[in-house]
């Protein structure tokens, strides 16, 4: 702490007041009472008082910048606004050594000191500055404790399905620090999914829910619902995971494929030129999709990887005739069907034979046997953490290894190819070839010389 000026001159005080929700709450160290205190203070000492700084229900480990009245405080001292800063103790200012010495370097500069109304620092000398660090060290410790408890205990509600504050999302309430489905607000959703599916436009699914619904959802909006994890009951977020943390409201097949739509991107641009292949044909060597280009009057169509013609980070400069892929498809597609067909079949046979689910209810109990060892104070943090790391990442991995995808629908190609499909084929315009196409194709990889070397079904 500087020195105050002299008591000939006026001496420029900033108050200082902070407090986190759970202090305030368990402590009783509410912004009120500072305030008193730090007035008081500088009432006796004659210092006027040119500018009160309140951070509520900031914790002082947060970063700095995070902590807006703190900011325009030091904004203040920049200024040269202020000649001491005021606050109860040192750890409403910093609870971390590192910060403390880069708003110290601030102070200096400008001439600035610091003082505690319920405490006594002095920087003057090695011994006094020597306490500082060591007061902050502990208050930084005992930081970082209670954040490892927080750590422990969300975890705990997390794979016991108890929400960590009162917010949900649009189509869940809190109602006993469970999230539980509004069936009215369910219902909007599921309706928005199934129009989005067929549309696969996020601007057009926008202007459905508003002209239906009276609901002003925009696409930010619409992606964070859609792309949501707890649309089917999952929780999965900040490293933490519970596979049934509510009930769904789709299921996973219906959200993977949403998924899958907004990972294509698919936006239908009015234009005149419609290319049958948008979204389907991957580039071999970067993985992107090809753009399609026309030639003539309109009447030869091409793909292409943009990011080799206009990028230049791709060695894939192939330019492909749609006619071509078109009819190889067209001459290719049962058999290729029946590939497929045997392939995934022969995938989930060997899933099957992978570790079973009695080994994830094992690692799982185990989980919670550990949480009570260390809530009972039989083990101490350190062996808590490391086992949970252990048992945790067994069960991610198991989990993922088991994950099952979603099968493609091999059966309705099928009805769709044995009904004379290729004279109805014949009669479709080139917006319903596209319809159709990506209806029943993910994707279609070429080789250097433009033909298809895999195919895959949605």
């Amino acid at each position: 702490m500087k020195k105050a000026k002299s008591e000939t001159t006026l001496v420029r005080a900033a108050l200082y007041i902070r407090v986190s929700g759970e202090e305030q709450k368990i402590k009783g160290l509410s912004l009120e009472a500072q305030e008193e205190r730090l007035r008081d203070f500088c009432k006796e000492r004659g210092w006027l008082i040119c500018g009160v700084f309140i951070d509520a229900a900031k914790t002082a480990r947060k970063n700095i910048r995070k902590r807006v009245e703190f900011q325009h405080m030091i904004d203040g001292v920049k200024k040269d606004q202020y000649d001491i800063l005021v606050f109860c103790r040192l750890d409403r200012w910093f609870r971390s050594v590192a910060d403390y010495y880069k708003i110290m370097d601030i102070l200096n500069a400008h001439n600035c000191g610091w003082v505690t109304s319920d405490e006594d620092y002095d920087t003057t000398t090695a011994n006094g500055r020597l306490y500082i660090n060591v007061k902050l060290s502990i208050a930084q410790n005992e930081s970082d404790i209670c954040s490892e408890r927080i750590s422990v205990v969300f975890d705990s509600k997390i794979q016991h399905g108890t929400v960590l504050s009162g917010f949900s999302p649009f189509w869940l309430d809190v109602k006993d620090k469970k999230l539980v489905v509004n069936d009215e607000r369910a219902a909007i959703v599921r309706d928005a999914i199934d129009y989005f599916e067929k549309d696969m436009t996020q601007n057009g699914t926008v202007r459905y829910i508003r002209n239906k619904y009276g609901i002003n959802w925009d696409i930010n909006m619409l992606k964070r619902v859609f792309k949501n994890k707890l649309l089917i009951g999952v929780y999965d977020s900040n490293g933490r995971y519970n596979d049934h943390f509510c009930d769904p409201i789709i299921s996973v097949d219906q959200f993977n494929r949403v998924q899958s739509i907004f990972d294509k991107r698919i936006k239908v641009v009015p234009t005149k030129r419609v290319y049958i292949f948008t979204s389907i044909l991957k580039c071999p060597v970067c993985g992107c999709r090809l753009s399609g280009q026309a030639a003539g009057t309109n009447t030869r169509y091409y793909y292409r990887c943009n990011r080799h013609f206009i990028r230049k980070d791709c060695s894939y400069g192939k330019i492909t005739n749609e006619r071509l892929i078109e009819k190889w498809l067209l001459e290719n597609l049962k058999s290729k069907l029946s590939e497929c067909e045997v392939a995934w079949n022969v995938k989930q046979v060997k899933k099957r034979l992978e570790p079973s689910a009695k080994q994830k209810a094992s690692l799982k109990r185990k989980l919670s046997k550990l949480k009570d060892l260390y809530l009972n104070e039989l083990i101490d943090l350190e062996d808590y953490k490391r086992d949970y790391i252990m048992y945790s990442s067994a069960l991610s991995e198991l989990s993922t290894s088991q994950k099952e995808e979603t099968p493609p629908d091999f059966a309705a190609v099928h009805r769709i190819l044995d009904n004379d499909f290729l004279s109805t084929y014949n009669t479709m315009d080139r917006t319903e070839k596209r319809t159709f196409w990506q209806s029943i194709i993910k994707e279609m990889v070429l080789d250097d010389n433009g033909h298809v070397t895999s195919l895959s079904f949605v």
